[in-house]
């Protein structure tokens, strides 16, 4: 099965064309131009989810909603949308009694939910704080709702105000809406005047600029000739088949836009990359939170992957399911078997009215916006009971409130019946693949390196597609074992570009020449994702002693990488990357520049913050490193980075009970950053404060490889007439399988000089041992094993 994948995968890479140069087709000119030859399919168009997916909030749309009776309390103040012979208003109430109106200028959305655009200062729009549901008519808090319900243990999440900048239209959520927008941002005063051609998602989005078409069109009806040129891009004729998915992808993704310049015929790897299970907005095993995620299901479906599955296969270019009336018939002709023998397969009866799509693609939802899971894979169980993600079994019979996001009924004891049916009826082993993958999400999730073998090897399997691949070498980033490099610099040779494009950003961090050539290599690579990455990896790295052709391949994939970093200039995460980029390359000045625009348009987020202090105090500015990090303390109190560098300063100020304070705070956030034990270990030691040595010892159990917190804690337990802990201490240590070779030779050293030159020899033999010591630590270790034999 991988093979055959691979190989169709080469193919479509041979046939790969670039993208379609528009200037013959002249100007956008708006939908209303196709009606006169094309009426049945402007009809067909408009009164879809793409044609309205914007549309003005007027007295027509409002026939068709339910008025809404009563307020709605967002965040302290109260809400109510009121109809008028206009459309209608939003009116809100502050705690205080004072009154705001707006006037409701566009809903958009549509297929569940209704979202509606009102003026604020500045020429943007924003997200209303009130939404409405459109299949029961009912309103309700639009940000309230977007809430994730995470099941992880992790963090938890907490609406938006209704105000952030997140819910700006001009700034967050304006592409997939509107046609031919121009943003026209002045980032002199932060203000909008937005235009756009046209509300929804019009024919020109998909075919070009249509004003050619429509004047060879009339001369040749004038003519009573034949439209041979029709001077538009079409999607059969022109496009191959990525190229169209790749149409569709963009608005059907959560990931990083990096140009602006995306037309149909690009591929999506050229102007986009995506984002994996590294985000907690998926469960481990892949299934997503239910927003529409599709792009990223779609990289880990095998349908898609083996080249037999387009998105028009499906649907309509206007977004209707072509299938409706028998669903079935979308898995032919590749599964007519099963088609064929629906009942046999699903172990339903007619009765039931069991669809293909219904245990392959099951509906849940986010938000009140439902979607169906996009990667077609069989209902998993057990995996519910593993992970606590949704399955289609109990959807449907134990939990139908699940399609809308409410997963309180997917109770065990139901899983396990679903679970138990599934293993009768399809094998012991079904599911299997699907819990491989989500038990290694889970373990590079919660940082389980100990297991880094069992990690690598499920990189090799063929069952770990792209979408898996990626989520691993993201979380891999956290890992600090070096034996990670060799399996990252072998997914540069991924047919996936997703992949190579991940794989090149990892390697930023390990500065080998052999890195350095791969990034170099894929700094040409036909994918403008992959080039960026590479050329954000290779950045202020030395490469005098690389070819002409080499430097030049960077160079021009640099200029790729520095256009990403700038195309969003009214988003705070744009400066806030480019202070990141010139701090790299040695520029201070202009970096906190950057930090300080970032904070300019987000002042309640802290990575600026943290940053331009690193800055600061790189510079010698100690004062004004301090006076970030306070501020950065007063939007997150508790934050352990903030805490724990706030510490270092107060230290260097000779502040130290400041420093011990922010220290433990630091530490009763995350119980495991071993930094802050060590350096609260160091501080309260150097007082013979018994806590200190408590705290020595958690850091160097923590992180065993770092023979620094390790050397600091025997120093202080010397110091303290306690040496004789030394030794139980290093054999912790050497156990965890994670030791540094000092760590050994201490032990081994500590019990030649007692006369144990048995043990001594046994403790080199297993450093020699150890696959994770360096081979110079090993050859040391092998040669004092002999030395030691050769003299009893």
């Amino acid at each position: 099965m991988k093979k055959s994948i691979l190989i169709i995968s080469l193919l479509l890479i041979a046939v790969r064309s670039h993208a379609i140069d528009f200037t013959d087709q002249g100007e956008y000119i708006g939908s209303s131009d196709c009606i006169a030859c094309h009426e049945r399919f402007y009809e067909l168009w408009s009164t879809s989810h793409h044609g309205k997916a914007m549309e003005a909030f007027s007295v027509s749309l409002t026939k068709t909603m339910q008025p809404m009776k009563e307020p709605i309390e967002v965040g302290g103040e109260t809400f109510i949308v009121e109809f008028d012979e206009h459309g209608g208003i939003l009116r809100g109430t502050s705690p205080c009694g004072e009154e705001t109106t707006w006037r409701i200028r566009f809903s958009f959305g549509g297929r569940n939910v209704r979202y509606f655009l009102i003026p604020m200062d500045k020429g943007k729009l924003q997200v209303a704080p009130v939404a409405y549901y459109v299949h029961q008519g009912k309103w309700y808090d639009s940000a309230g709702s977007m809430v994730r319900d995470f099941q992880d243990g992790g963090p938890e999440d907490v609406a938006l105000h209704w105000t952030d900048r997140a819910l700006t239209f001009n700034t967050s959520c304006h592409d997939c809406h509107v046609s031919q927008l121009e943003k026209n941002y002045n980032p002199e005063d932060d203000s909008y005047t937005t235009t756009w051609k046209e509300p929804g998602i019009n024919c020109e989005v998909c075919h070009g600029p249509a004003e050619a078409h429509v004047k060879a069109a009339e001369e040749a009806a004038a003519k009573g000739e034949e439209l041979t040129d029709l001077k538009l891009l079409t999607f059969h004729g022109d496009l191959n088949r990525e190229q169209r998915d790749a149409t569709c992808g963009p608005c059907h993704a959560k990931g990083q836009v990096l140009t602006r310049d995306f037309t149909p015929g690009e591929l999506f790897f050229n102007h986009y990359d995506l984002t994996s299970y590294e985000d907690r907005d998926f469960w481990p095993d892949g299934r997503d939170l239910g927003e529409n995620y599709t792009q990223t299901a779609w990289e880990a479906n095998p349908c898609a992957m083996s080249g037999q599955l387009e998105c028009i296969h499906c649907h309509t270019s206007s977004g209707r399911f072509r299938f409706k009336d028998n669903p079935n018939n979308s898995c032919l002709p590749c599964h007519e078997e099963r088609v064929d023998d629906i009942l046999a397969h699903s172990h339903h009866t007619a009765e039931a009215g069991v669809t293909c799509i219904d245990c392959h693609m099951p509906t849940t939802a986010q938000a009140f916006m439902s979607r169906s899971d996009h990667t077609f894979r069989p209902p998993s169980p057990e995996a519910t009971l593993e992970f606590g993600s949704p399955n289609a079994c109990n959807l449907c019979h134990n939990n139908p409130e699940a399609i809308m996001g409410n997963y309180a009924g997917h109770k065990k004891e139901d899983a396990e019946w679903a679970d138990k049916y599934v293993k009768e009826w399809y094998g012991q082993d079904s599911g299997k693949s699907i819990l491989e993958q989500g038990r290694i999400i889970e373990l590079c999730r919660e940082g389980d390196w100990d297991r880094l073998p069992e990690i690598l090897a499920y990189l090799e399997n063929p069952d770990c597609d792209p979408a898996a691949t990626v989520a691993i070498l993201r979380m891999l980033n956290n890992c600090p074992l070096p034996a990670k490099w060799p399996a990252i610099r072998a997914q540069q040779n991924s047919e996936s570009e997703w992949v190579r494009a991940t794989a090149a950003a990892s390697l930023q961090y390990d500065n080998s020449a052999e890195s350095t050539q791969g990034l170099l290599k894929a700094c040409s690579d036909e994918f403008r994702t992959v080039r960026i990455r590479a050329a954000g990896a290779l950045l202020a790295r030395n490469l005098a002693g690389y070819t002409a052709e080499e430097r030049a391949a960077y160079e021009a994939a640099h200029d790729e990488y520095w256009n990403s970093l700038i195309i969003w200039p009214d988003r705070w995460s744009s400066h806030y990357n480019q202070g990141i980029y010139f701090d790299r390359i040695g520029d201070p000045e202009k970096s906190l520049a950057a930090y300080e625009k970032s904070m300019e348009l987000r002042n309640d987020v802290i990575q600026p913050l943290i940053n331009a202090s690193m800055v600061h105090a790189r510079t010698g500015n100690s004062t004004n490193a301090y006076a970030m990090l306070e501020k950065a303390l007063a939007i997150e109190p508790n934050n352990p980075m903030v805490n724990f560098n706030i510490a270092l300063l107060d230290a260097e100020f000779g502040n130290n009970e400041a420093a011990e304070e922010h220290l433990k705070a630091a530490l009763a956030a995350e119980p495991e950053m071993a930094q802050a034990a060590y350096n609260l270990g160091i501080l309260l030691a150097r007082r013979n404060n018994k806590e200190g040595f408590q705290w020595l010892e958690t850091a160097a159990l923590l992180i065993p490889e770092n023979w620094t917190y390790t050397s600091s804690y025997l120093y202080f337990l010397d110091q303290d007439g306690r040496a004789e802990e030394a030794e139980p201490l290093l054999i912790r240590i050497i156990d965890t399988g994670r030791a540094s070779p000092e760590a050994y030779f201490t032990l081994a050293g500590n019990m030649e000089r007692a006369g144990r030159i048995s043990e001594a020899m046994a403790i080199y033999k297993k450093a020699k041992l150890d696959p994770r010591l360096p081979m110079e630590a090993k050859r040391y270790a092998s040669n004092q094993e002999q030395r030691l034999r050769s003299a009893l």
